[in-house]
């Protein structure tokens, strides 16, 4: 294996951590709306911007961003934690004690 692919695996991985950092495990903190941008293909899930909030002050929050960007967050009424992949999936399942 050349130096080259292990110094570019290695990039990959930081980059692909770096883009966790705004993903639902750390930015849900309670049922409300969030402010997200879902990403189908990511592993981290959807990037959320803001939350919890009422309905109003999220879209008063989207329509902030040039419309452009605007189009491309959603409005989205988290329950519970989001899954890996936001609204798209279910939150694991809590193991019964």
């Amino acid at each position: 294996m050349s130096k080259r692919a292990v110094v570019a695996g290695l990039g990959l991985m930081v980059v692909l951590g770096a883009c966790n950092r705004y993903g639902p495990s750390q930015a849900y903190t309670t049922p409300g709306w969030y402010l997200e941008k879902p990403r189908l293909m990511m592993v981290a899930g959807p990037e959320i911007f803001a939350g919890p909030m009422t309905y109003e002050e999220c879209e008063a929050r989207r329509t902030s961003f040039p419309p452009s960007a605007s189009s491309n967050l959603l409005c989205i009424m988290e329950k519970t934690m989001p899954g890996p992949y936001g609204p798209y999936t279910a939150s694991p399942p809590t193991p019964k004690s």
